[in-house]
C-alpha cells in the first residue's frame, strides 16, 4: 500500500507536491480519470514526475495538465495510480490530510482534495453562473439580446459564445443533435449584449417538422471554459417574447421565440409547407390510381414523390422514396400510379405508410392536401401482382398517404442462420424454458458475432499487441472468445464459410456502445462485456468515438455502414438479411411482478432514438432486407429475466414472439421462391 502523506502547493511552479513515505519503492506515477455517460470509457491517463526527497518521494501534479484535460461541463473525479516494482497500486491516505486551497486568476475551475474511504482524489469542478434574459427583440432580420451573467467569482472581459442548440426531442430536453456558436464578445460590467442574424437559424437545423432550438452561453478563459448555462427568462421580459416570423429564406420556414415551463428562452422552428398542393380529383380505373392536383401559388412541378415514414422515437424521418412523372393538363396535373407496379420495394411482411408529395423545380416536397370532398374506400386494393395490399388513406395533419401491407403465404422449413447482434437477437435462439426450447427445429445457428458494431465489422485487425492472456481469467469461456471475435475481424470470412440461409442482425452495439480506435485503422467495440474486465484499461486508445454527440457518431456510422452492408450482399442477398429493429423498454414487472419504471428514461429514449435512425439507414442502403419490428406488441421487462433484468431484456413472450416472425419469413420467402 502506498499512502500519501502531506499535500502542499507551490505558488511559483504552479504545482501540487504530494508527499509520500519511502516505506515502498515508488518507481512511477501516474493520474487519471474515468468519465461516465451512458458506459464506464476506459481510463484518461497521464503520466507525473516522481522525485525522490527526504524519507520519500514528491509526485508532481501540474495546475495547467488539470486545466487542459478536466472535462469541462462537470466534475472531473482524478484518481493516482503507482507503480512499485511488478505491482499497480491506488495512491490511498490513512486519514484525511489538510490542504491550502488555491485560487488561480482566469480559472473557471475550482480544485479540491477528497479522502472518501481512504481514496486520494483530486477533484476539479466547473464554476456555475447564471445566465438571465434583461432585454429581447426578434424580427425577421435579427435577434438581439441583452443578459446578465451572476456568479460568485470575477467575470468581466471573459469571452463569452453563444450557442443554439437542437433537441433530439422535445421530451428528452437534455440531450441535443445540431448545434451551432457564435463569439458574441466579452462580458462588460457582469453584462452581455449582442445581436446576429437570423440566418444563424439555418438550415442545418430544419429536420423535424418542429425542432426546439435552445440557447446557451458558455464563458471561455485562457485556461479552460465553463459549463454552459442555459438562458433564463427575467419576468420584466417574459411578455415580450411569444413572436412568430414566416421567413423567406429557407422558404415557407417560421420561426417562434417561447419561454418553456422552466423559464427559459426557447425557439421553434418550423418548415411551414402544408396545405399548398389540394387534391382535386381521384380515380380508380384498369388497374391505375389517377390524381389530380392544383396549386395555392406559382408552382413548377417535376414529380409525384412517395416517401416512407420511418419511425424516429415520437415522429419520423423519410429516407426511402420513389418518383413518378405528373403530367400537365390544361388547368391541372395529373400522375397515374400503376397498381401492377406501385410497391417500390420488396421487403418482408410490410405494414408501411408512404406519404405523398410533389417535388418542385426549387427543390422542395409539398405534402399533398385531401379535401373533406374526395373520398378514398376504405379497403385494401391487390397491388403488384397480389404480393401486397395498398389502401388510399388520409393522414393525421389531412394529407394523402398510401398503406402498403402484405398478402398472407404459408410454408415452412428449417434453415441455417447466423446472428450478429446481442440479447434482442440471440436470445430467442435459446433452448432454456424461458425462451423457446424448439428453436433447433426451425434454425441451425451457425454461429454468433455478438456486441460488434458495424465499424469494428469494417476495420482491419490492430497489428500491435493485446495482452489476451494476462486477463482470461477476468471473463467467462464464452465472454473471452466473444471479445476475441470483435478483435479479430474475420467476420466476413466465417460468414461466407458458414454459407447461411439467413443472416439476423440487430444495432444495439452501434445505438449505445463507444468505439474505442486502437490506431489510426484498428477499432473496436466497447461492449459491456470488455467494459466489465481490466483489459478495458490495458488497451492502446487513440480516441474513443462515444454518444455524447449523436450526429457526429451517425455521420461516421454511415460511412461504415454503407462498407459494412456492401460486403454483406456480397455473400447473402438483401431479402435473406434480416434486421431486428430491437428496442428498450421503459417498464418491467417488478419481483412481485408488478409494473414499475426503469430509472432515467430519458436517457433510454436518447438512446433509442438514435437507434431508431440507424434502423432507418440501414433500411435506406437495404430496402428489401427483411424486418421483425415487436414495439408494437407492448413487451416489458422482466425482473425474473435469466440474465439480470435491465432496459434491454424483455419478458418471455417477446422471445417466443420473435421465433414465430423468423418462421413466417422463412415461410414467406419459401413461396416465393
Amino acid at each position: 500500500m502506498i499512502i500519501a502523506q502531506k499535500i502542499s502547493w507551490d505558488e511559483e511552479r504552479k504545482e501540487w507536491r504530494i508527499f509520500v513515505s519511502k516505506n515502498i519503492t515508488l518507481d512511477s506515477a501516474l493520474i487519471f480519470y474515468k468519465e461516465r455517460r451512458e458506459f464506464l470509457r476506459p481510463a484518461r491517463k497521464f503520466e507525473l514526475e516522481v522525485q525522490k526527497v527526504n524519507r520519500g518521494y514528491e509526485i508532481i501534479l501540474p495546475l495547467n495538465l488539470v486545466l487542459q484535460h478536466s472535462l469541462t461541463d462537470r466534475e472531473t473525479e482524478w484518481r493516482f495510480l503507482c507503480k512499485s516494482g511488478k505491482q499497480d497500486v491506488l495512491l490511498k491516505v490513512d486519514q484525511p490530510l489538510s490542504f491550502e486551497k488555491v485560487s488561480v486568476e482566469d480559472s473557471l475551475h475550482s480544485f479540491i482534495f477528497r479522502f472518501t474511504e481512504g481514496l486520494f482524489t483530486f477533484v476539479s469542478e466547473p464554476k456555475p453562473f447564471q445566465a438571465t434574459l434583461q432585454e429581447f427583440s426578434l424580427n425577421t432580420k435579427k435577434l438581439q439580446l441583452n443578459i446578465c451573467i451572476v456568479s460568485e467569482y470575477s467575470i468581466d472581459n471573459l469571452d463569452v459564445v453563444f450557442w443554439l442548440k437542437r433537441r433530439s426531442r422535445p421530451e428528452i430536453y437534455n440531450f441535443f443533435e445540431q448545434r451551432k456558436a457564435l463569439a458574441v464578445g466579452k462580458v462588460e460590467n457582469g453584462h452581455i449584449q449582442f445581436s446576429l442574424p437570423i440566418d444563424f437559424f439555418s438550415k442545418e437545423f430544419l429536420i423535424d417538422e418542429t425542432n426546439n432550438i435552445d440557447p446557451f452561453i458558455e464563458l471561455r478563459s485562457k485556461w479552460t471554459g465553463s459549463k454552459l448555462a442555459n438562458v433564463e427568462v427575467d419576468s420584466s421580459v417574459a411578455g415580450k417574447i411569444p413572436q412568430k416570423f414566416l421567413l423567406k429564406e429557407p422558404y415557407r420556414t417560421s420561426l417562434e421565440s417561447y419561454v418553456t415551463g422552466s423559464k427559459r428562452l426557447s425557439f421553434y422552428y418550423r418548415k411551414e409547407l402544408h396545405n399548398l398542393v389540394n387534391l382535386t380529383t381521384f380515380k380508380e380505373r384498369l388497374g391505375v390510381f389517377s390524381l389530380g392536383f392544383e396549386f395555392q401559388r406559382e408552382i413548377s412541378p417535376i414529380g409525384f414523390v412517395l416517401k416512407r415514414r420511418d419511425p424516429k422515437l415520437s415522429t419520423f424521418e423519410y429516407l426511402e422514396e420513389t418518383v413518378q412523372p405528373v403530367t400537365k393538363k390544361f388547368r391541372s396535373y395529373v400522375v397515374k400510379l400503376s397498381q401492377k407496379t406501385l410497391y417500390p420495394l420488396k421487403t418482408y411482411e410490410p405494414d408501411e405508410k408512404w406519404d405523398g408529395f410533389i417535388r418542385t423545380s426549387e427543390g422542395l416536397d409539398l405534402p399533398i392536401f385531401v379535401p373533406d370532398s374526395i373520398e378514398f374506400e376504405p379497403k385494401f386494393e391487390l397491388v403488384n401482382e397480389g404480393k401486397y395490399r395498398a389502401r388510399l388513406m388520409k393522414n393525421g395533419m389531412g394529407d394523402l398517404t398510401i398503406r402498403f401491407v402484405a398478402a398472407p403465404t404459408t410454408k415452412q422449413e428449417p434453415k441455417k442462420l447466423v446472428v450478429m447482434g446481442t440479447c434482442f437477437s440471440r436470445n430467442a435462439f435459446n433452448t432454456s424454458p424461458y425462451f423457446n426450447p424448439d428453436y433447433k427445429s426451425f434454425f441451425n445457428v451457425q454461429f454468433t458475432q455478438t456486441h460488434t458494431s458495424l465499424i469494428s465489422a469494417t476495420t482491419p485487425a490492430y497489428a500491435g499487441e493485446i495482452p489476451f492472456d494476462e486477463y482470461a481469467d477476468t471473463f467467462t469461456a464464452t465472454e473471452f472468445g466473444n471479445v476475441k471475435d470483435d478483435f479479430r475481424k474475420d467476420f466476413f470470412q466465417r460468414l461466407e464459410a458458414a454459407q447461411p440461409d439467413y443472416f439476423l442482425i440487430d444495432l444495439y452495439p452501434d445505438a449505445i456502445r463507444p468505439i474505442i480506435w486502437l490506431d489510426d485503422k484498428s477499432a473496436i467495440t466497447g461492449s459491456y462485456i470488455l467494459e466489465g474486465s481490466p483489459l478495458f484499461d490495458a488497451i492502446p486508445c487513440k480516441e474513443i468515438l462515444d454518444h455524447s454527440d449523436d450526429e457526429a457518431f451517425y455521420q461516421i456510422w454511415k460511412k461504415h455502414a454503407d462498407e459494412f452492408l456492401s460486403k454483406l450482399m456480397e455473400i447473402i442477398p438483401e431479402e435473406r438479411i434480416i434486421l431486428n429493429k430491437g428496442g428498450f423498454t421503459y417498464k418491467y414487472y417488478d419481483e412481485n411482478q408488478k409494473v414499475a419504471n426503469y430509472q432515467n428514461k430519458m436517457a433510454i429514449q436518447k438512446a433509442q432514438l438514435l437507434w431508431d435512425r440507424l434502423n432507418n439507414y440501414f433500411l435506406s442502403v437495404a430496402p428489401n432486407v427483411r424486418v421483425i419490428d415487436l414495439s408494437n406488441k407492448g413487451y416489458i421487462g422482466d425482473f425474473y429475466y435469466p440474465f439480470g433484468h435491465s432496459f434491454s431484456h424483455f419478458e418471455s413472450g417477446y422471445y417466443k414472439d420473435f421465433l414465430k416472425e423468423m418462421i413466417y419469413i422463412d415461410q414467406t420467402n419459401s413461396f416465393r421462391d
